[in-house]
């Protein structure tokens, strides 16, 4: 019987969809497959992430107005506990994050999240995925340093919503809709006004959508306000209200200012040459392999790659298209016979989304058709999909190859 006589390293960077689900499906399909083809191998996974919770964004924006309405332990979730089913040995958890790479070592410096320390240790790679996502403007959005932190800063603002008179949110993409429409029917004192930052709502869907979504808005209470967009940081008065300066020179007060304007890839730590103009990683956009030179045996998926249109969607839909890429390059290199893997391809969904205008309505289209609003109320208005996190953490989506 033959023993293993070197390790491949797989190494994720990264702690929500894209590198759950990537683990998940390398641990299940492609590291088996392997491990049977080139016996003398070990192959070994190790994830990075700066934090040990795993965060269902999605739902933000109604947890965002009251801890009541969706409990934080539905949404703030241990990765650890996803990862059972496995062998101890198959895997690895490292809590840091990516701070610097060398291509030529094959090497990431990682920044270990250790308390009152910061240790910098590098980490060597055999095959490297890049699913480290983006950092949003306004830190609501995403996993911060670490779960206590972002839970802290949610219920700050739950706090200052339930005495806001005035509040004013910046962008008109799904984020500020969904946002504007539960503040709105939560918080009915406050007046709330939604900057769409262009000439309509939620530019990603047909016309009549936007339409839709600003009237439903408007019934409950939102004033939509278009081709105005805030264009300095905002900043706290002597009445303690929030000053923002926007695009036409003007400036408005709140007492809650929310931004909702998305936010910029997580890539600082790459080469230069790795990255687009934007900052994303340059990426093939069927394979996931990343295209610049020097990156042999690198992926990246999710909202940092250049593919992606920063929907859990894209992110969810290249997880099979990197791990078989990953599967090809490791047996091809081995020189095997046979390749026992096919190249499954990444689709875009182009013109699909869902966006509740509060928890009884909501616009949104498959594949460019519009649907009903009771369609949207049913799949997603009532719950913001809260019920799917725990089987999204366990990466129940790829139970087949």
């Amino acid at each position: 019987m033959s023993t293993s006589t070197n390790t491949h390293e797989i190494l994720i960077l990264g702690g929500h969809f894209a590198a759950i689900g990537t683990a998940h499906y390398l641990l299940r399909h492609t590291v088996p497959v392997l491990s049977n083809l080139t016996p003398s191998t070990t192959y070994h996974i190790t994830i990075v992430s700066p934090h040990t919770e795993f965060f269902w964004t999605i739902a933000a924006p109604r947890y965002l107005v009251n801890n009541e309405l969706i409990p934080s332990s539905k949404i703030f979730l241990p990765i650890a506990d996803a990862f059972k089913e496995y062998q101890p040995d198959q895997y690895t958890f490292v809590l840091g994050k990516a701070v610097g790479l060398d291509p030529e070592t094959r090497t990431v410096d990682i920044r270990l999240e250790e308390p009152g320390s910061s240790r910098i240790q590098s980490m060597k790679y055999s095959s490297l995925v890049i699913a480290t996502g983006s950092t949003s403007n306004s830190p609501l959005w995403q996993m911060n340093t670490n779960q206590e932190t972002t839970k802290d800063l949610f219920s700050s603002y739950q706090s200052l919503l339930s005495n806001a008179r005035t509040v004013l949110i910046a962008g008109g993409g799904a984020v500020g809709v969904e946002t504007a429409g539960e503040i709105a029917t939560y918080h009915p004192h406050a007046q709330t006004t939604l900057l769409s930052g262009s000439k309509r709502l939620l530019p990603r869907l047909l016309p009549s959508n936007s339409a839709a979504a600003e009237a439903r808005l408007a019934t409950l209470g939102v004033e939509t306000v278009h081709n105005l967009r805030v264009v300095a940081p905002p900043s706290k008065n002597t009445k303690g209200t929030t000053d923002v300066l926007l695009s036409d020179g003007s400036s408005r007060s709140a007492d809650v200012f929310i931004d909702a304007t998305g936010g910029k890839p997580n890539s600082s730590f790459l080469p230069p040459t790795w990255l687009t103009a934007s900052g994303h990683v340059s990426t093939d956009n069927k394979s996931m392999r990343v295209t610049a030179p020097g990156a042999d045996g690198v992926y990246a998926l999710g909202d940092v790659a250049s593919y992606s249109d920063g929907s859990v969607i894209a992110a969810n839909n290249a997880v099979a298209p990197v791990a078989t890429s990953i599967g090809i390059d490791v047996a091809s290199k081995a020189g095997t016979k046979v390749v026992p893997f096919v190249q499954k391809e990444y689709k875009p969904t182009q013109g699909t989304q869902l966006v509740p205008t509060g928890p009884s309505s909501g616009v949104g289209q498959v594949s460019g058709w519009r649907i009903p609003s009771l369609m949207v109320w049913l799949l997603k208005s009532r719950t913001f999909f809260v019920d799917r996190a725990d089987g999204a953490l366990r990466g129940l989506d790829y139970l087949k190859a």
